[in-house]
């Protein structure tokens, strides 16, 4: 049975969300659910044989999603969900001689998790697209996964159809692994090394999967500290970049420890940052090349005892499969995904994702937008987008006129460069809007500012729908209360309160043997003319609030 966009999608997004919907082009693997006993072992992983298909599709997309949740049935520590955070990577064994390689196809490090609720009883979900991985993907495999600090759901999805580009081998250039950071350093490990790149190839690829940790020396290295690292490619220099993540933004919030601040290439809750280099400008099919990989030197301040896990594989292609082809990666806002839960409920400009997977340069493309079974807007987008770019595009607002019944939002993409797409499967995405609060036209903000010095860390305003900014302040003084009288027509707004140290206004708990550190909580309270709370924010937020609201009756 062969489905339309639509329907493919929708079958995605339910199987997603914990959900079933049996069709011909969506093949579902599920080799772990709620009710697979948890890991016997400390910081021990689930380990299952897994039947994939024993062909090869072809698959358009293979996704994998784990959705964790907090249960008392785990018995990792004492708490539903891991007190500490743990890295953990979905591990596949492929049988060889004379022993199995292993391939990591996912890295991921669990939220601190002592006073967590991660998402109730449906979990928290995290996808990976890991279609590069499709040979890997047949007959049965050993995948090791997770550990047991929360319950595991583990789905494969197999999108039946032509991938952007056929995947012809995997190799691993360095094996997962963890590696001292004076050994990396110094060359003695992960050396130089030898490839011969295949004749059938046209297109090659360099993935690296690096996180750092350990608390050493006197900027916490190398969980705390940015380090930069380079390929060289016989001899010189090809590829240089920093591994450091912004965690002030974590969409899984509020959490315990020291959540918010920025690391090595991971935060507490999401997966390890993956880098993609594209290899074949520089080389030709069939040529035998030197690879290298290597990281900037250590100082003689303790910090080479700090380590790194990381990967590196080398993927090789072969030519595109569509000369036209434009995908739509995904709907930002508005959605009710967790993962941009940051950003939504949100009904001004959408935001959505979309990605050049044909071999023509994409430079135009209509955008058709807007409530399911409703007026529909188009937009006509212009830019130059090469084989495999991705990028976001902010749409006009649409018609919402009929939001109080349909909270269905659609995107669809169509005639790239003016003529038709090849592969018109993955076009279209629907989502569900979330609604934003609704507000009296007349409410007081409440601000109640910390202490130890953040509060001038501190500023907000409040915006229209037209970017116009209506009410801002700054500059405060700790320990104090500010209230300030708001007066809005009806529409669309949004609050934003923005923290430039990214650890909110709450107090820092976790400094608790360092008591003049700990200080006080703030407070954020938006309250009636009656002084009663209509809503109040949390204080660990990070680095900033993004509230959307509306005042007046929904369209």
């Amino acid at each position: 049975m062969k489905l339309n966009s639509s329907i493919l999608f929708i079958a995605i997004h339910c199987l997603i969300n914990g959900s079933s919907l049996e069709n011909g082009d969506t093949l579902v693997i599920h080799p772990i659910d709620w009710t697979t006993p948890s890991p016997e072992g400390w910081n021990a992983q689930y380990k299952v044989d897994v039947n994939f298909p024993k062909s090869d599709g072809p698959w358009a997309n293979i996704i994998m999603v784990h959705t964790l949740k907090c249960d008392s049935a785990t018995n990792g520590d004492a708490f539903p969900c891991g007190e500490w955070d743990y890295i953990w990577n979905t591990l596949i064994s492929i049988p060889s001689e004379p022993a199995p390689e292993i391939y990591s196809i996912g890295s991921f490090v669990t939220p601190y998790g002592k006073r967590l609720n991660l998402g109730g009883e449906k979990g928290w979900v995290w996808t990976y697209d890991i279609t590069d991985y499709s040979p890997l993907l047949r007959g049965k495999r050993e995948i090791t996964v997770g550990n047991n600090q929360e319950l595991l759901d583990l789905k494969f999805l197999f999108v039946k159809g032509d991938p952007s580009r056929d995947v012809l081998k995997i190799q691993n250039l360095y094996p997962y692994g963890k590696y001292k950071y004076d050994e990396l350093s110094d060359d003695l490990v992960l050396k130089e090394t030898t490839v011969d790149l295949i004749k059938e190839a046209n297109g090659f690829k360099i993935k690296a999967v690096i996180s750092g940790h350990g608390h050493e020396g006197p900027r916490n290295c190398c969980e705390w500290d940015s380090k930069t690292h380079t390929y060289y490619m016989n001899n010189w220099e090809i590829f240089r970049w920093n591994v450091w993540k912004d965690c002030g933004s974590n969409p899984l919030y509020p959490q315990g420890g020291t959540w918010p601040f920025d690391r090595a290439g991971w935060c507490p809750g999401t997966k390890v940052d993956e880098y993609d280099f594209e290899l074949t400008p520089y080389v030709k099919s069939g040529e035998s090349i030197s690879l290298d990989y290597g990281i900037e030197p250590y100082s003689d301040n303790g910090e080479k005892n700090g380590f790194f896990y990381m990967t590196h594989q080398l993927f090789s292609y072969g030519p595109p499969n569509y000369d036209t082809d434009v995908e739509l990666i995904d709907i930002i806002s508005p959605t009710d995904k967790q993962k941009y839960g940051r950003l939504n409920p949100d009904l001004s400009n959408p935001r959505i994702i979309i990605k050049n997977k044909g071999k023509f340069d994409l430079r135009t493309l209509d955008i058709q937008y807007g409530l399911k079974k409703r007026k529909k807007t188009i937009h006509r987008w212009k830019g130059n987008l090469k084989f495999l770019e991705e990028t976001i595009i902010e749409l006009p607002k649409p018609h919402w006129n009929g939001l109080k019944k349909n909270r269905d939002f659609e995107v669809q993409l169509k005639r790239p460069n003016d003529t038709q797409d090849q592969n018109i499967r993955n076009n279209r995405l629907v989502t569900r809007i979330p609604i934003p609060m609704v507000f009296p036209n007349d409410f007081t903000l409440q601000l109640k500012t910390n202490d130890i010095d953040r509060a001038r860390e501190n500023s907000f305003t409040i915006i229209d729908s037209h970017g116009h900014v209506l009410y801002s302040d700054d500059n405060f003084s700790d320990s104090k209360d500010y209230n300030y009288d708001i007066n809005l027509k009806n529409g669309d707004y949004q609050f934003l309160f923005k923290d430039l140290m990214e650890d909110g206004i709450s107090l820092h708990w976790w400094n608790r043997n360092s008591p003049e550190k700990v200080g006080i909580n703030g407070e954020i309270i938006f309250s009636d003319a009656n002084g009663d709370t209509l809503h109040e924010f949390d204080p660990d937020f990070g680095q900033e609030i993004r509230f959307n609201f509306h005042i007046g009756p929904l369209p």
